[in-house]
C-alpha cells in the first residue's frame, strides 16, 4: 500500500473511532434529553456564527499584518485566504502546521506572494501563536485547579508549561540565528547535494525574510492582539452556548471550558476534526465544574454545528482551487491538444482526482 493510502485509511479509521464515540456518549447521556436541550437554545447556533464571523476577521488580520506593505494582498483576499487555511487547520488531522502550510500555499496561487515570503510569514505567525497557547492553557488549568480543588494540577502543569515555552524559544532563537544557515551545513554532512549552491541561496534568502519579520515589533504586537481576542471570542461563544442552555454562570467557566476542550483537542489533533474528542473534554470539564453532562454535550454540538457552517465551506473551496489549477496544468499540456475530447476530458477527471487526494495528503 503506498503511504499516501496509508495516510487516508489511518484518517478513516480514526474518524470512524471518533463518531463511535460520540455515539456512545449521546447514548450514555440520552439522545431525547440532549435533542431537548438543543431544541430549547436552537436561537444560539445563528447567534454564535454571526459571531464567529468576528473571530475569522481577527485571523485573518493576525496573518496579513505580518506580511509587509509593499508585498500585501488585497484586505479581503488575506481574510478569506487565511479562512480557508483555519477550515483545514480544524477540519482536517493536521494540526495546526497543516493550516499554515495551506495558508503560505494559497497566499502564493491567490495573494501574488512569493513561496520564500509566504513560508516566512507562516512559520512567524506560528511561533508568536504557540505561546500565547500555551499560556492560556497553563493559566486555565491553574484557574481549573483553584476552582475544583484540584490542586495536584499545580506542578504537572507548569513543568509541562515552561518544558512547551524553552522549546519555542529554542525555535525562535533558530530563527534568529539563521534556520537554513543551521540545517544546511548538516543536510550536506549526510548527502551531497549537486545543487548546493541554490539550496544555500534560497535558504539565506528565507532566513533574511523571516528575520525581516521580526523586525517589525509593531506587526508582531498586532498579531499577538488578535490571537487574543480570536481566543476571546471563541470563550464568547462558549459562555452564550452555556447562557442558551440554561446555565448561567461567569464568563471566566466559560472561558475554562473552551479553553481546555481546546486543548484537548489539539494533543489529540489526529483525529480527524476532533471528532469525539472535543465532545468528550468538553463533558469532562464540565464536570469538574458542576455542569451536567447532557448539557456539556449539547454545549459541543451546538459548537461543532458552527464549525461544520464555517469549515465544510474553506474545504471545498480549497478543492476547487486544487481542481482548476490541474484542469489547467492538463489542458496546457502538449499532448492533451491531440486527444479527442472524450479522452481528454475523463484524462483531466483522473488528473483532478489524483490532485485532490494528493492535496489532502500534503495537508494531513
Amino acid at each position: 500500500m503506498k503511504p499516501g493510502s496509508k495516510i487516508r485509511l489511518i484518517g478513516y479509521l480514526l474518524a470512524v473511532a471518533g463518531a463511535l464515540l460520540l455515539t456512545a456518549l449521546i447514548v450514555r447521556e440520552g439522545a431525547p434529553r440532549i435533542l431537548a436541550a438543543l431544541a430549547s437554545a436552537s436561537w444560539a447556533l445563528p447567534v454564535v456564527a454571526a459571531i464567529n464571523s468576528g473571530r475569522l476577521l481577527s485571523d485573518g488580520i493576525a496573518w496579513f499584518v505580518l506580511v509587509p506593505k509593499a508585498n500585501r494582498p488585497r484586505f479581503l483576499t488575506a481574510i478569506w485566504i487565511r479562512w480557508v487555511g483555519c477550515c483545514v487547520h480544524d477540519f482536517l488531522p493536521s494540526a495546526r502546521l497543516g493550516g499554515d502550510i495551506l495558508t503560505a500555499r494559497l497566499a502564493t496561487i491567490c495573494g501574488g506572494l512569493s513561496p520564500t515570503l509566504a513560508a516566512g510569514v507562516a512559520v512567524v505567525s506560528m511561533t508568536v501563536s504557540v505561546p500565547m497557547r500555551i499560556l492560556a492553557t497553563v493559566g486555565t488549568l491553574f484557574l481549573l485547579a483553584e476552582v475544583t480543588g484540584q490542586h495536584q494540577l499545580y506542578f504537572p502543569s507548569l513543568v509541562t508549561g515552561l518544558t512547551a515555552l524553552i522549546a519555542v524559544l529554542g525555535f525562535y532563537s533558530v530563527q534568529r540565528f539563521g534556520l537554513f544557515r543551521l540545517a544546511t551545513p548538516l543536510v550536506l554532512r549526510v548527502k551531497q547535494l549537486s545543487k548546493w549552491g541554490l539550496l544555500r541561496e534560497v535558504g539565506a534568502k528565507f532566513d533574511d525574510t523571516v528575520q525581516a519579520i521580526y523586525r517589525r515589533p509593531g506587526a508582531l504586537l498586532v498579531c499577538a492582539l488578535m490571537w487574543t481576542v480570536s481566543w476571546l471570542i471563541g470563550c464568547l461563544e462558549t459562555w452564550i452556548g452555556l447562557f442558551a442552555l440554561g446555565i448561567q454562570t461567569s464568563f471566566i467557566v466559560a472561558l475554562m471550558v473552551e479553553t481546555a476542550g481546546q486543548g484537548v483537542r489539539s494533543v489529540l489533533f489526529i483525529v480527524p476534526a476532533g471528532l469525539g474528542v472535543f465532545e468528550g473534554g468538553t463533558v469532562m470539564i464540565c464536570n469538574l465544574l458542576g455542569i451536567p453532562s447532557d448539557i456539556a454535550l449539547a454545549l459541543s454540538l451546538i459548537r461543532r454545528a458552527q464549525e461544520a457552517l464555517f469549515n465544510i465551506p474553506g474545504v471545498v473551496v480549497w478543492q476547487l482551487i486544487e481542481a482548476r489549477r490541474m484542469l489547467r496544468r492538463v489542458e496546457k499540456e502538449p499532448g492533451a491538444r491531440s486527444q479527442n475530447p472524450g479522452v481528454r476530458r475523463s484524462g483531466v477527471r483522473r488528473a483532478v482526482g489524483r490532485k485532490s487526494r494528493r492535496a489532502q495528503d500534503d495537508a494531513i
